[in-house]
């Protein structure tokens, strides 16, 4: 398996609580990037409810057993919208720091700011 994954404690879900947050796949990042994009040329009540649901999804996609299965199917991640907003907002950065997105893919890319907008890099 080439993604990465780590055990979060998660004390404000019982002593020695933990989870196990895997980086998301290719295809799993595409999906929830896609409903972003799409959110993005809607109207606001549209943008207000995928935002809503951004970091359960991110969450729910990577939360997984000792098995690396999901613990979350795509219809039980709402049941996420009943915990702690704080602790899926940790979670949910937890994700993106795996993953390599948003404010963490920024910081790896910091030194490239003057690469080739096709993506290609010439360093070795």
């Amino acid at each position: 398996m080439d993604r990465k994954w780590e055990d979060v404690p998660v004390p404000e879900w019982g002593e020695g609580a933990q989870v196990r947050l895997m980086e998301l796949s290719a295809a799993d990042r595409g999906y929830i990037e896609a409903g972003s994009v799409v959110a993005q040329g809607q109207n606001p009540q549209l943008k207000v409810e995928s935002l809503k649901v951004y970091r359960q999804k991110l969450v729910a996609f990577a939360l997984v057993d000792e098995k690396f299965e999901r613990l979350y199917s795509n219809k039980e991640i709402s049941e996420l919208d009943k915990k702690s907003g704080a602790v899926i907002e940790r979670l949910a950065a937890k994700v993106q720091e795996l993953s390599g997105m948003g404010r963490f893919a920024v910081k790896e890319a910091e030194g490239n700011s003057d690469a080739a907008p096709s993506g290609s890099s010439a360093s070795g």
